[in-house]
């Protein structure tokens, strides 16, 4: 063909030369094939110095041609070199690709075998036993409730008592028969505002303690919106979300109206300055329980924010 008639000291003639940038392509092309089909021969065949020093010590120069590989004897007619599998036979065989110095990268053959570790290779039983064991210690040997517990019948020893998170002991604000409900509304406003004192959501959780229906399995409108009272954990988020404008307040509470309701519940009205001393507005629906450990104390049964003239679009709901 034309593309390959060649002048007279073999190259290609002007006309039929390939453009730069494609014989350059071309080239690193054919380097890269090299560069695979070298490292493919030498992890097929055994280097020759190699070879040389497994057959130099006490074997003849007429059988180093020859070795038992695998139980049968093999040569390479056209190079000479024995194939790179091992043999019990021949033990000093040395894999030309096997030098970890040789590519810099560690040898991912023995990932998988017995007694490989991760960034050591195969170790024997000996070193395996120095190597330091970094294990994660159960509930049953960290928690100090479970760590002096007998062991049950499935085998654990944990009471399950450390595995929630909001494992503290009780408020020390709570609903009380000599509270009144404007007291019963500024001891929760106060709670908010140091509501992380002497603990973290301190304040929340007096907010839980005086809900009616903190722990019911039924919606409820406490927070305006339609809502589970069942999970602490959940109230803790929503309290910071809805309360936000009274936690850290400056304490100004300003009682506007305290009024009872057509279905008995008593609506209080009030005014609190929140952290930048800026008036929010508030109703809190109270009412006298009946029954339960607090029973004849005020608890809120509706929080919610309203505007300044005290509507909000969730009256009519709550």
């Amino acid at each position: 063909p034309a593309a390959t008639h060649t002048g007279p000291r073999g190259r290609v003639s002007a006309p039929f030369r390939l453009p730069k940038t494609r014989k350059k392509n071309e080239k690193c092309f054919g380097e890269r094939i090299f560069r695979r089909r070298a490292n493919a021969a030498c992890q097929l065949f055994v280097h020759p110095l190699a070879m040389a020093a497994a057959f130099s010590a006490g074997r003849s120069v007429g059988l180093a041609a020859r070795a038992r590989v695998g139980g049968k004897a093999l040569t390479n007619a056209r190079s000479g070199l024995l194939p790179a599998r091992p043999s019990p036979l021949s033990p000093s065989v040395v894999l030309a690709s096997s030098d970890p110095g040789a590519s810099g990268k560690p040898d991912t053959k023995d990932v998988g075998k017995k007694g490989y570790v991760k960034g050591e290779g195969v170790l024997s039983m000996d070193q395996l036993l120095e190597v330091p064991i970094k294990r994660f210690k159960p509930t049953s040997e960290e928690c100090p409730f479970c760590r002096d517990a007998p062991v049950k019948e499935n085998g654990s020893k944990c009471l399950g008592i450390c595995r929630n998170p909001q494992n503290v002991p009780g408020p020390l604000v709570h609903p009380h028969q000599m509270q009144d409900v404007e007291d019963a509304v500024r001891l929760q406003i106060n709670a908010l505002r140091d509501n992380d004192e002497p603990r973290s959501h301190h304040g929340v959780q007096v907010m839980w303690e005086f809900s009616v229906e903190s722990g019911n399995m039924e919606r409820s409108r406490y927070f305006g919106i339609s809502s589970d009272m069942y999970h602490y954990d959940h109230f803790i988020g929503k309290s910071l979300k809805y309360f936000g404008p009274l936690v850290r307040n400056k304490g100004n509470v300003d009682f506007v109206d305290v009024s009872v309701m057509e279905d008995g519940r008593t609506m209080v009205k009030v005014s609190v300055d929140d952290i930048v001393g800026k008036p929010t507005h508030w109703i809190f629906i109270m009412v006298q329980r009946s029954f339960g450990k607090y029973e004849g104390c005020w608890q809120s049964h509706r929080i919610v924010q309203t505007d300044e003239n005290f509507h909000t679009k969730y009256l009519e709901f709550i």
